[in-house]
């Protein structure tokens, strides 16, 4: 539009000119200086249209950006939620634990005679019982160890029912285990977790009811 515009303004004024009596020289010098002016304008719209195009590429560079930056971010915050939840997780299972163990109740010789039998009927059942413990070396581990159980206190050696017990699944640490050793008299805190068969060590096995201790203390 601009270089028409420029172009006629360019002919009105060699035909005003050439209606005065220009030389054909002074003409043809118009004309070129309007075809130089012409060709100026084509130029400075060939380096708006590369401006206007780089400006296009900047700000799809910068929308770019700011996605990437959007997705970084995006990420931080649930990670950081992954995390929270994580958190909130544990302390619940922690909480959970603690509730169970404060629901534990005392078992009666005949109930606990029934876990003995059919353990895996019993599975979750949260119980406290007392025994002697039988074996706590290094073959059963710092986390296991094997006792005999009564429902009750019932001196050093009347403890009828061989049992293994468990600790450190996470929720509650081999440590609680750590003042305890062969022939301590304890009253134990646990969950039953099923059954468990092992080889003895005159070459048989045998099966048992399996605990996992949630508080364990010396009597």
């Amino acid at each position: 539009m601009k270089k028409s515009i420029l172009t006629a303004t360019a002919l009105a004024g060699i035909l005003s000119l050439a209606a005065c009596g220009v030389s054909t020289e002074d003409f043809e010098a118009a004309q070129a200086s309007s075809s130089a002016m012409a060709a100026e304008v084509e130029t400075l719209q060939a380096q708006l249209t590369e401006t206007e195009s780089q400006l296009a590429l900047a700000q799809d560079e910068a929308a770019e950006l700011r996605a990437a930056e959007e997705e970084r971010v995006a990420a931080e915050e649930a990670e950081k939620a992954r995390k929270a939840k994580e958190k909130k997780d544990k302390e619940a299972a922690a909480k959970a634990e603690k509730a169970k163990a404060n629901k534990a109740r005392k078992i009666t010789k005949r109930e606990l005679a029934q876990i003995v039998k059919k353990p895996d009927a019993h599975i979750d059942e949260n119980v406290i019982v007392y025994g002697r413990v039988t074996q706590f070396d290094s073959a059963t581990g710092p986390c296991t160890f094997r006792a005999d159980l009564s429902h009750a206190h019932v001196g050093k050696y009347d403890y009828e029912h061989n049992s293994m017990f468990t600790a450190g699944d996470g929720l509650v640490d081999c440590k609680v285990l750590d003042d305890i050793v062969a022939e301590d008299i304890v009253q134990i805190t646990a969950t039953v977790t099923g059954s468990l068969s092992y080889d003895t060590t005159i070459g048989g096995s045998t099966t048992v009811p399996q605990f996992q201790v949630v508080k364990i203390k010396r009597l």
